[in-house]
């Protein structure tokens, strides 16, 4: 079987009726946290040189988690998208992306619970979540100016707060779109704040977005809603991760939250829906279901269905071969391999990836663990 009877290397459509994305093929890169904009939060050149590196014609890109607003940031170094230089220095990253022939969305971002005081605007104010439910892993502390700290319990929302997270998101689309991205995915994964809010094991709330399943999706559901007030739904995803344990976010009934949640997806018309796999983060949650949390996810969701987490050339081709998903974002083989597509098409050995330059690296310069050797050939897409 040649690469172009493959599926993984077909071409297909992201969203619906209006203003669908057409990519060349299905291998995604997914967002990746690199910590490397410094205090600003501004892209600089580097990062440009980044994610041109991963560009293919026709491919999609999914740029780093992005905070939404100046306490939505958990990790020293992480980018934003609410100052206009950080809109201008974005628009060099989508110029060069869109000049090579790709596209690219962003992922919109607030941490929620996962941060430290170091990394909020005054220096000492608590992180937010939907309780005052903390958090402590020794292997994975929050990243600040002054080195690694332990998490804190952070302060939970005032109901009469939520309404400005929820229009910090929307104003962070459009900021998303006025810097040159073809649409933004929602972090609805992974144990940070939409997820937060979602999760019985960290939302104690007792007013209308804790309690019943209902509530506690209100918040993810209503940011939706005001994204696509301002966006076309064709420019609009999400990102969930039914089924995990990252940084202790799990959920008593996952079959019944997400079932909700991912129906509830279904008029919407999104891009996309991306569903991860646990493998890989925090294996230590509920029960996977039988064949996987995207096979659970496939019959419940008419849409595009993106999959991620601990796929390799041969998983990434059964996945879409058999329709379980639409597409696959790859990872962190996309971190050591720039030219993860041709690697995949021609299947091609992989570069192995370093963790330690994974985020900020504690030595030498912010270039290492970016760049990598490409194969001598050009990825025919």
């Amino acid at each position: 079987m040649t690469s172009k009877l493959i599926k993984l290397f077909s071409p297909m459509t992201l969203g619906g009726k209006k203003n669908p994305v057409h990519l060349q093929h299905r291998v995604i890169m997914a967002p990746l946290t690199r910590l490397r904009t410094g205090e600003s939060g501004v892209p600089t050149d580097l990062v440009v040189e980044y994610y041109v590196q991963r560009t293919t014609p026709g491919g999609l890109l999914i740029a780093e988690a992005t905070n939404i607003n100046p306490t939505a940031r958990g990790y020293f170094g992480s980018p934003g998208l609410y100052t206009v230089e950080q809109v201008e220095g974005w628009k060099k990253v989508t110029s060069a992306v869109h000049e090579k022939g790709g596209k690219i969305f962003v992922q919109l971002w607030h941490s929620g619970r996962v941060g430290h005081p170091l990394n909020q605007p005054d220096g000492k104010s608590l992180p937010v979540s939907s309780s005052a439910v903390g958090w402590e892993d020794v292997t994975s502390r929050p990243v600040t100016a002054e080195g690694r700290h332990s998490y804190v319990t952070p302060r939970a929302l005032e109901t009469d707060e939520i309404p400005g997270i929820v229009e910090d998101y929307k104003r962070a689309a459009e900021y998303a779109i006025e810097a040159g991205f073809d649409g933004v995915e929602l972090h609805g994964a992974n144990g940070y704040l939409l997820e937060q809010f979602l999760c019985d094991s960290v939302n104690c709330r007792t007013d209308e977005y804790g309690g019943s399943i209902e509530n506690r999706a209100r918040l993810t559901l209503g940011t939706l809603d005001a994204v696509l007030s301002k966006l076309d739904s064709s420019q609009v995803s999400i990102r969930l991760s039914p089924f995990g344990s990252t940084f202790g976010c799990t959920d008593s009934t996952p079959e019944e939250t997400y079932s909700y949640l991912i129906k509830k997806l279904n008029p919407l018309d999104l891009a996309y829906l991306h569903i991860v796999e646990p493998r890989g983060l925090h294996p230590t949650g509920p029960i996977q279901p039988e064949g996987g949390t995207t096979a659970f996810s496939r019959p419940l969701y008419d849409g595009v269905l993106m999959t991620s987490s601990g796929f390799d050339r041969a998983s990434g081709i059964e996945v879409t071969e058999n329709g379980a998903a639409d597409c696959v974002a790859y990872g962190r083989p996309f971190i050591s391999n720039p030219d993860l597509v041709h690697r995949l098409e021609v299947d091609a050995p992989w570069n192995t990836w370093d963790f330690k330059t994974f985020y900020m690296p504690e030595e030498g310069p912010l270039s290492l663990g970016l760049t990598f050797t490409f194969t001598s050939q050009a990825t025919s897409f």
